[in-house]
């Protein structure tokens, strides 16, 4: 039976692996969590698959985008099960496809969901419990079942971080970053102007003192 579901080591990729992708991302492919369409993993089924996702094909949207099908954007380069966490990945994307990289990047898609073959489930009460299941790729998408499984960190070349993740909506820029670091958008740069306005007439009214 078909299904799909939505769902810090140190690097080891070789030379080769820098030169095939355009930059690399990580997250929880997918988790124990019941997803909201009221199935979920055992655990025991998402340890099973960790060593075998390695090299697995990264897709966007399970193979149905329209331009791209089935054509893998990218594949798995690593791979572990943390306990109560859920099934850790890091993964490529491919040179050739830098605007899903771009979309990644700007959190677009940041959502990521797993496809493959189940080979046993139980009925629980509301529930469906997967039991066993062969995990034969990850998906990158806009929105998945499982609200835990989600990239949570991007790579440019050699591991280096790169911005992000950053999104547009409705004309005002969004920017998640450390919170050590100045926020530098049109926005915010507005906001920060008039602040610092308000902050040197009220200096000069005498009724500032820091």
């Amino acid at each position: 039976m078909l299904w799909r579901t939505s769902l810090n080591v140190k690097p080891c990729l070789s030379k080769s692996d820098d030169e095939e992708f355009i930059g690399f991302f990580e997250g929880y492919a997918t988790t124990a969590d019941i997803d909201l369409e009221g199935d979920r993993f055992a655990e025991e089924a998402l340890a099973k698959n960790t060593e075998q996702l390695v090299g697995k094909p990264v897709l966007l949207h399970h193979g149905r985008d329209r331009t791209l099908g089935d054509t893998a954007v990218g594949r798995v380069v690593e791979a572990r099960y943390e306990n109560g966490k859920g099934l850790w990945i890091r993964a490529g994307v491919y040179r050739v496809f830098e605007n899903i990289w771009r979309m990644v990047k700007n959190g677009l898609l940041n959502a990521l969901s797993v496809g493959g073959l189940i080979k046993r489930i139980r009925f629980g009460d509301r529930i469906r419990v997967i039991e066993d299941a062969e995990i034969t790729e990850v998906s990158l998408t806009q929105r998945g079942v499982n609200p835990r499984a989600r990239v949570s960190l991007v790579f440019g070349k050699s591991f280096e971080a790169v911005q992000g993740p950053r999104a547009l909506a409705a004309d005002v820029e969004a920017v998640v970053k450390g919170c050590a670091a100045v926020l530098d958008t049109p926005y915010f740069s507005r906001l920060r102007r008039r602040l610092d306005s308000q902050r040197l007439k009220r200096a000069a009214a005498g009724e500032v003192h820091d």
